[in-house]
């Protein structure tokens, strides 16, 4: 598929409007991340402090500054709403789809370059993240331009791309912390070994230019905050937040060593197919002796981008896999380096139906879903989640089973006009893909699990008293409600929002209730 970079550039705009843009101002925040998110932000302004994030009058040490201020700013200009809060996300996200597109280029050719990008803007877990009013998508810019940075120094020699790579690093730092060093520290240490370059790499480590430039960026908020929190900074932040969350499960988030290998075959589809030719590769490169050490010059750029690409993730599957909190998106920190490679193939992939079965499968799941909820409903537990699906009718009518019925049908009639490239159909493919999950059912789940909660939000903005939760924790109550949640046991007066299957706990007065959600005001 060799066509023009203009061309390019609008189908990569289509895949990133649908993917980071479409709707992300009509459809409630996700708690419990993006409400404690935007929540915090929201309270900067109440408090006047833009140095400690606050989260219903407590301090949130659980991430760094930078996408507090990010979406502070923009709530300035455009108001506290969902699309304010999202709009920083969407736009890193935008920029690192280009980035990887121009890293392609550079270091590939302009064809592997579109499809690298066109992986990120539409995958699965690249696109649900991407938009989210979470540091996640801001991180991934900042450490996807750092990894960058540190191959193009390997490639070049240029000192230029030492300093690009601190600057980078001190911006992830700035926003979630040590993982935006962790990661490209150990995967350059790695990849430079590999390759008969060690006192390349501890040059760069001891450039005294990027250390200073890093210093700069990174260390005055870290300083402040320390002065202004003492020790309740380090513990909340370094080591609850990080040493913690890896030396044990926190908030339930636990799973086995089989999660990380599972979800990279759930986060990349539509390119499922893609991902295990990728590691058909690798075995290949391996049983070839591609991977044995060699000096630098023996390597072509291909070989030695796949090489830094699985380093990159590998590393990341490997360290999350051992860690003792297990969440989806962490894996999303290398993703970029299996894109890459599966970019590399791409343009030669035959077998039509390794990479069109994942998304025929999943479209046949999707049509399947509202029936298989009729049939299940009462056996779902617990009892609030069925209370929660009761208006799922609402949203799977026709229209639902006629797009995904249409994408299905004229999918499987171009898998087989032989004469069609299956790179030009996977195109259509990826963009239909994202079009489902990002435009139709990611809003059908918001408005199921979060639509209560922003109508009981917006109806207690207009009522007096204390808001308060009970037995469940979504924070974004508190934004649509305009105020900052108290902490205490529902007393006399107050505005509770809880389960409908525990308002029976209460002496209170039912004012709304949707959903398996309740608001009452306490007698």
């Amino acid at each position: 598929m060799s066509h023009t970079r203009s061309i390019h550039y609008f189908i990569l705009a289509v895949a990133v409007f649908i993917g980071f843009y479409w709707q992300i101002g009509s459809i409630p925040l996700f708690d419990l991340d993006e409400g404690a998110f935007t929540s915090a932000t929201r309270e900067m302004f109440l408090r006047h402090d833009f140095v400690t994030p606050y989260l219903n009058t407590v301090p949130r040490f659980d991430k760094p500054i930078l996408i507090y201020w990010l979406q502070a700013a923009s709530a300035m200009v455009f108001g506290f709403n969902e699309w304010a809060f999202r709009l920083p996300s969407a736009l890193a996200s935008t920029f690192w789809v280009w980035s990887i597109y121009r890293f392609g280029q550079q270091v590939l050719d302009r064809e592997r370059a579109f499809y690298a990008a066109l992986i990120a803007a539409t995958s699965l877990m690249t696109t649900v993240v991407g938009k989210a009013a979470i540091a996640d998508a801001v991180l991934m810019l900042f450490m996807t331009l750092a990894m960058f940075a540190i191959f193009r120094h390997w490639q070049t020699g240029r000192a230029t791309y030492i300093r690009w790579a601190f600057v980078a690093m001190a911006l992830g730092f700035l926003t979630k912390g040590p993982v935006a060093v962790v990661i490209p520290a150990v995967v350059s240490l790695l990849f430079y070994l590999s390759t008969g370059r060690f006192g390349s790499w501890w040059r760069a480590v001891l450039d005294w230019r990027g250390i200073l430039l890093f210093l700069a960026l990174a260390l005055p908020w870290y300083v402040l905050e320390y002065v202004r929190e003492g020790q309740a900074f380090i513990d909340g932040f370094f080591l609850k937040n990080n040493v913690g969350r890896f030396s044990a499960p926190m908030e339930g988030h636990s799973a086995g060593f089989w999660f990380y290998p599972v979800v990279t075959f759930i986060a990349l589809l539509p390119f499922t197919g893609l991902v295990v030719r990728a590691i058909g590769g690798l075995v290949q490169d391996v049983r070839h002796g591609a991977w044995s050490l060699r000096p630098a010059t023996e390597l072509s750029a291909e070989a030695a981008l796949k090489r830094f690409g699985w380093l990159w993730f590998g590393f990341v599957l490997l360290l999350f896999s051992f860690s003792g909190t297990k969440l989806p998106h962490y894996l999303n920190y290398g993703l970029v380096g299996l894109i890459l490679v599966m970019a590399t193939y791409f343009p030669a992939i035959r077998n039509r139906w390794l990479y069109l079965l994942p998304f025929w499968g999943m479209l046949l799941i999707l049509l399947a879903l509202p029936g298989a909820l009729d049939l299940f409903i009462d056996r779902i537990r617990p009892a609030y989640v069925q209370a929660m699906l009761a208006d799922r009718n609402l949203y799977f009518g026709p229209g639902w089973y006629l797009l995904l019925g249409t994408i299905l049908g004229l999918s499987v009639i171009a898998a087989f006009r032989r004469s069609w490239p299956l790179p030009v159909i996977l195109v259509p493919v990826a963009l239909s893909f994202s079009l489902v999950m990002n435009g139709r059912l990611l809003p059908i789940v918001d408005a199921l699990q979060q639509g209560p909660i922003k109508a009981a939000g917006l109806m207690a903005r207009d009522l007096p008293g204390t808001a308060v939760m009970y037995r469940m924790n979504t924070p974004s109550f508190g934004v649509y409600a305009g105020k900052i949640l108290a902490r205490h046991a529902p007393e006399s007066g107050d505005l509770v929002l809880t389960r409908a299957v525990y308002a029976d706990e209460l002496d209170a007065q039912v004012l709304f209730s949707q959903g398996g959600v309740v608001l009452l005001r306490m007698r």
